[in-house]
């Protein structure tokens, strides 16, 4: 797909939300099935890196996107990400995912800890916060990592409110523009009218007159010129509500898994394992719903992406 300014960081998010999905849905069936019995202390260290770096290069692809779509909107004349800076921001991104997650090799790994099962206690392992590493210094990084995503929340959010207002702003003086096109047709129309009785020789030889010929050329120039800016600013609204949609999903998917990693951290035996059946798949359902922020991505693009929705239907020969 050719890299143009909109689509360009495009391709580097659907990677990071394929590799959140693999990673976050291997990691979520292994659990699954070994619930009790989770015996890997460096595959629950690897698979928690794997899926929180993953995510994160998610989300910050989204601050760097808003970042990019709040600059050519709003600032069209100004600093701009083009080049080697967009290549950099891509890095930054990496490197930042990277350094934040790397704590959890620490922190996460074989949870050692028992539950009563009709009156008898049993010892289990799972994945988890160690506890023997779970004192202040842990609870200061999953502070700072909540605070962070959080961050990058309300950034992005932010950002895109401000291009929704100058988007909308746009498009009500383009109509506001038509609307003077048609009552300004209306009046020349009236103005012919009342000139009906006029000798019309004189109109002959003035459209056959290089002036005339020029002139109109002009406005046929210039209507074509109106056209395609029109569609640029089409395409530039319709790749902005993408990515507010996007923005939504992702805010709705996260809230629940940050906060259900935090309530249960002082006992999660206790809170995981006194639950009723229902209540304990609802929960689990809500803890991974951030894969659903992954998943629902491609299938945004597919709807407000016209050009993309056009070339998958004669992919699969819908239309030809």
């Amino acid at each position: 797909m050719p890299r143009t300014e909109d689509r360009y960081f495009i391709p580097y998010l659907a990677l990071a939300d394929l590799l959140a999905c693999s990673f976050g849905s291997i990691f979520a069936i292994i659990i699954n099935f070994n619930r009790l019995t989770f015996h890997w202390d460096f595959l629950c260290k690897g698979l928690y890196f794997f899926t929180w770096c993953t995510s994160s290069v998610s989300a910050a692809m989204l601050l760097v996107i808003a970042v990019n779509r709040y600059l050519k909107v709003c600032r069209p004349n100004g600093y701009q990400l083009t080049g080697r800076k967009r290549k950099f921001a891509l890095l930054l991104v990496l490197a930042i995912s990277i350094i934040t997650t790397l704590p959890l090799f620490y922190f996460m790994g074989r949870l050692e800890g028992s539950v009563e099962n009709r009156g008898i206690e049993i010892n289990v392992t799972s994945c988890g916060l160690t506890k023997d590493r779970g004192g202040a210094y842990s609870k200061l990084y999953f502070f700072l990592e909540f605070s962070l995503s959080l961050l990058v929340m309300i950034f992005t959010v932010a950002l895109y409110i401000p291009i929704g207002i100058t988007i909308y702003n746009r498009f009500h003086s383009i109509r506001n523009s038509k609307r003077v096109k048609k009552l300004l047709g209306i009046t020349t129309s009236e103005e012919s009218e009342d000139d009906g009785g006029a000798d019309t020789s004189s109109d002959r030889r003035a459209t056959s007159t290089p002036n005339y010929t020029e002139a109109l050329q002009n406005v046929l120039d210039s209507s074509i010129s109106r056209k395609k800016n029109s569609h640029r600013r089409r395409v530039r609204h319709n790749f902005t509500s993408m990515f507010v949609t996007i923005v939504i999903f992702y805010v709705m998917s996260y809230l629940p898994t940050f906060i259900l990693i935090i309530v249960p951290s002082k006992n999660p035996f206790r809170f995981w394992f006194t639950l009723d059946d229902l209540s304990l798949n609802i929960l689990v359902f809500l803890k991974r719903a951030f894969i659903v922020n992954h998943i629902v991505n491609p299938f945004v693009y597919g709807y407000f992406d016209l050009h993309f929705r056009s070339l998958f239907k004669k992919s699969l020969g819908i239309c030809q």
